[in-house]
């Protein structure tokens, strides 16, 4: 490099700060591409619908990372990192490539810094995953640009007869982590809870729910709600812009041997984000896996990029996708990512519906 070439210093960090990390870039290779990969390892062990990462460029250097950094290889190729204490993924290192991959959502800085690019690998979705809310985003079969240009309309599979499944198995993508999900039953509604900031923004006012509504229940108590999260909790803890969350009874979740739901399961481990709200993740793999507190303490949230269903990633004949909005939006990181979530969430709500 020229020594009059400007160098801008990307920083980077984990939800405990317990990992941090830091690169030199040449300036002028802003903004950094970065691509959303939806292929099973990244869903499995991400626990998330989707992984967004962008590659550092060429002519970077003094690239660093301190802490308490767990890897883990999820094929003979690729080594994923994550903090062994909070869960957070903060690299990506694929063998055959010159330099790393950082998780967009430990970046310190957005705006300016990182610029969406493509979805890839959708046929390992089955129905599309997350890329349905990201259709005007370039999409791709395998690697962007190398592979055949897709749609995620072209994913749109029938869910006709998918109904009569009683269990949806869950794992990580090192199934230290395994449970199953059943159907709601009679003990879905014995418990109340505050409404979500999915549906009641917490920035209007408080989310007690007065009526005792069940509200996570859907499709006439048949299905559970779903939603997105770009809160600076969840996108720190698990390193990804945009988390995806199940809200599902803990009555309704079990081991794979049958046994209720324990929080010390497999491989699981828990970090305590704030006072009276937890979070668990593969300790071998770093996925993320579940999220609850002490004021819903029998409503977990589960990470749905862990499920398993047979129709796909977005688990349709379970899940009922909450689309008016993305929960916690107003803490958006990454604001034009989050806005075109939040845009093409409503529009495929209005897929079909006489304009």
């Amino acid at each position: 490099m020229g020594g009059s070439e400007s160098i801008t210093t990307l920083r980077f960090a984990c939800a405990c700060r317990k990992v941090t990390g830091s690169a030199r870039i040449p300036t002028e290779r802003l903004p950094l591409p970065f691509d959303i990969c939806h292929c099973n390892d990244c869903r499995h062990q991400s626990g998330l619908l989707a992984a967004s990462y962008s590659a550092l460029p060429e002519g970077s250097t003094d690239i660093r990372f301190e802490g308490p950094v767990a890897e883990y290889r999820s094929s003979e190729t690729v080594a994923r990192s994550f903090c062994s204490h909070c869960g957070a993924n903060v690299l990506f290192r694929d063998f055959n490539e010159p330099r790393p991959d950082i998780p967009t959502g430990i970046f310190d800085e957005t705006k300016g810094f990182v610029e969406l690019r493509s979805n890839h690998f959708l046929p390992d979705t089955k129905d599309g995953g997350l890329s349905a809310w990201l259709s005007d985003v370039p999409a791709f079969e395998g690697f962007p640009y190398r592979s055949k240009r897709v749609q995620p309309s072209d994913y749109e599979g029938s869910t006709s007869g998918l109904m009569g499944d009683t269990e949806l198995e869950a794992y990580c993508h090192c199934k230290g982590v395994q449970f199953k999900i059943t159907r709601p039953t009679g003990a879905s509604k014995e418990l109340s809870s505050p409404w979500p900031d999915l549906q009641k923004p917490y920035i209007s006012g408080p989310p007690e729910n007065k009526d005792d509504v069940k509200w996570w229940l859907r499709a006439n108590d048949t299905k559970y709600l779903a939603g997105t999260c770009v809160c600076s909790s969840c996108r720190l803890a698990s390193g990804f812009d945009i988390q995806t969350w199940a809200f599902i009874p803990k009555a309704n979740i079990f081991q794979s041997n049958g046994d209720p739901l324990s929080f010390d399961i497999g491989t699981l481990k828990q970090y305590k984000s704030s006072e009276g709200t937890f979070r668990e993740f593969c300790s071998k793999c770093g996925a993320t896996v579940f999220w609850h507190c002490d004021q819903r303490p029998h409503l977990i949230d589960v990470s749905v990029g862990l499920l398993d269903a047979s129709e796909g990633a977005r688990c349709e004949t379970w899940l009922e996708w909450w689309t008016d909005r993305v929960s916690f939006e107003e803490e958006a990181h990454n604001r034009e990512l989050v806005s075109r979530l939040s845009a093409g969430l409503k529009r495929r709500a209005n897929i079909g519906k006489p304009s």
